[in-house]
């Protein structure tokens, strides 16, 4: 137990915590005119992890199962359209400080989500004995994780992230992977998994419609542009490395 749960704080937790930490220095050293592109890297990172999530939801969907469509848009529609109607009747407005952090808590959770399914994957290489697959797993996961913190700052803008919300955010982002090793050795039922991966897939595209609305705009668009790209490449790559040492596509 205590080993798959050190698995997952090695391959979830820290990187999560060192690349939140990355995007501090980074936010803190580059001029305000680069915040959008900030902003736009971390749009990449969640564009990416959506389509990934979505591939990962279908995967689980039976072509002659009705009941999993229904599980999968009852959550998809519940994560997007419900967090739309939150925004909208204000229960994700509050005073400006605590609506600049709102939306990187969104995505943590949804990053959560999308890590607890890493985690079961490395659980399951584990308990199989492919010690050295796990290991593989752990690096290639740990760099991909890494790229996460960004997307969590970046949505921040340039709003001050006192340091108790960098722990929450952190855990919120990374400990889902330590629930899923543990998890890994318990028989998890496809339609759970199907669900937790629309919820997360769902919150994330609430996040990336609301950093667009709120940064794309005719003096920031290219700064914008390239911070997407940048996300993207970097998901892409790190997703291209995991493949190439473990044969697993995050």
């Amino acid at each position: 137990m205590l080993d798959l749960v050190g698995l997952g704080i090695l391959a979830g937790v820290v990187p999560v915590y060192l690349g939140i930490t990355a995007a501090l220095v980074l936010r803190r050293a580059l001029p305000r005119t680069w915040e959008a592109g900030l902003i736009g890297l971390s749009t990449g990172v969640l564009i990416y992890l959506f389509f990934d999530l979505m591939h990962e939801a279908v995967e689980l969907m039976g072509v002659r199962d009705p009941f999993s469509w229904l599980l999968f848009l009852g959550s998809l529609f519940l994560s997007f359209v419900g967090l739309v109607h939150l925004e909208k009747h204000q229960f994700l407005k509050g005073r400006h400080a605590d609506q600049a952090l709102t939306l990187p808590f969104v995505i943590a959770a949804g990053m959560g989500l999308h890590n607890l399914g890493e985690g079961l994957a490395i659980g399951t290489s584990y308990a199989g004995g492919e010690w050295a697959l796990s290991g593989l797993l752990v690096a290639g996961f740990a760099l991909h994780n890494g790229t996460e913190g960004f997307g969590i700052v970046g949505a921040a803008g340039q709003s001050p992230i006192p340091p108790r919300t960098v722990v929450l955010l952190g855990l919120t982002g990374g400990a889902p992977t330590c629930i899923g090793t543990v998890l890994s050795g318990l028989i998890v039922s496809p339609y759970l998994s199907l669900v937790w991966y629309a919820l997360a897939a769902g919150s994330l595209l609430y996040v990336v419609f609301a950093l667009v609305a709120m940064t794309y705009t005719s003096s920031r668009k290219v700064h914008m542009a390239y911070g997407v790209w940048t996300g993207i490449a970097l998901m892409a790559l790190t997703a291209m490395f995991l493949t190439l040492v473990g044969g697993h596509r995050s």
